[in-house]
């Protein structure tokens, strides 16, 4: 198998994280395959490799771009396009004859009959975004069964760190800098499972590295999980603040979603916010026994530094 470790969506939180990973920690040649090179070369180590490629578009440029590749990293994020990526990725991977890592999630279980849910768990998903998750993870594990493109899917919760923007976790980062409300989602008290980043990644590349991991998802949970309520009191206390909590609860997504297609889609994956859903991670660390998770507290510290970073930089530029 060869050396290179090609990775898609290098420019986004997650493939940046793996990109970082494979280079700082494993030290492996790396070649970065993002949309906006301009953008990936800020974000990543000096010296990486980039190709500049749209996934969803360019079927051509993504051969090439995979051209070489013993792994590949399918970290691209896209929201209504997934079908496209996924068998333009899985044509690369095959004529490449690289083997393939899909980070997943949870939302291919619907709303969870057990808790913890193992890997086994029954996947009823009642959201489209979990139907078509399911969609795409099926149609990876065909192309495995039938000998065309060696898979391993990491199911991961939510994560935060570096780069992870415009979603309900920035914007707590946000208003923890800002020193404003910061909103949780569904309820405060129900625990639920985050993890940190840099975590993500490494266990992506442990995963793609071990033979024996592929043809199966493994849940990766990160360090335990959190009530919202707790969340947000660790962003603040790392920001040396105060919390200053809300809530959006799930009927107020449901209600407008009535009117807005986007607003509808979150209101049918509130009931992850709603009850607990925690995923077990049992199986990874029975095989991965010297993984381990950096803790909450450490890897929100972590974080809060890097959006400090970023919005004084920003701050600074709406001055000039």
């Amino acid at each position: 198998m060869s050396e290179l470790h090609v990775v898609l969506g290098a420019s986004g939180a997650l493939g940046c994280a793996v990109v970082h990973h494979l280079v700082e920690a494993e030290g492996l040649p790396v070649r970065a395959v993002a949309r906006d090179a301009n953008k990936a070369a800020e974000m990543l180590p000096e010296g990486v490799e980039i190709a500049a490629c749209d996934v969803v578009t360019d079927r051509e440029g993504l051969s090439a771009a995979c051209r070489g590749a013993g792994v590949i990293y399918n970290c691209v994020y896209v929201t209504g396009q997934l079908r496209e990526v996924t068998n333009n990725v899985l044509a690369a991977a095959k004529q490449a004859g690289a083997r393939l890592v899909q980070p997943s999630n949870g939302l291919v279980y619907g709303p969870l009959r057990q808790v913890p849910a193992t890997e086994d768990h029954p996947q009823a998903p009642t959201s489209r975004r979990g139907m078509l998750r399911k969609e795409i993870e099926m149609t990876m594990l065909w192309a495995h069964e039938r000998g065309e493109v060696p898979v391993v899917l990491p199911r991961l919760p939510t994560f935060y760190g570096a780069h992870v923007l415009g979603t309900f976790i920035s914007a707590i980062f946000e208003a923890a800098y800002k020193d404003k409300r910061a909103f949780w989602l569904g309820r405060l008290d129900v625990p639920h499972d985050f993890i940190y980043l840099p975590d993500a990644a490494a266990a992506c590349v442990l995963l793609a590295l071990n033979d024996k991991a592929y043809g199966q998802a493994w849940h990766v949970p990160g360090s335990g999980p959190l009530t919202g309520q707790e969340f947000i009191q660790r962003v603040f206390a790392a920001f040396g603040k105060p919390p200053k909590v809300g809530v959006r609860p799930g009927g107020l997504f449901r209600l407008f979603g009535l009117f807005s297609s986007q607003v509808a889609e979150i209101g049918e994956v509130m009931y992850q916010f709603e009850r607990p859903f925690i995923l077990d991670g049992a199986k990874f660390a029975a095989a991965y026994p010297d993984f381990t998770y950096t803790p909450h507290d450490v890897g929100i510290e972590d974080t809060a530094r890097w959006y400090a970073g970023y919005l004084d930089e920003l701050a600074k530029d709406d001055l000039r």
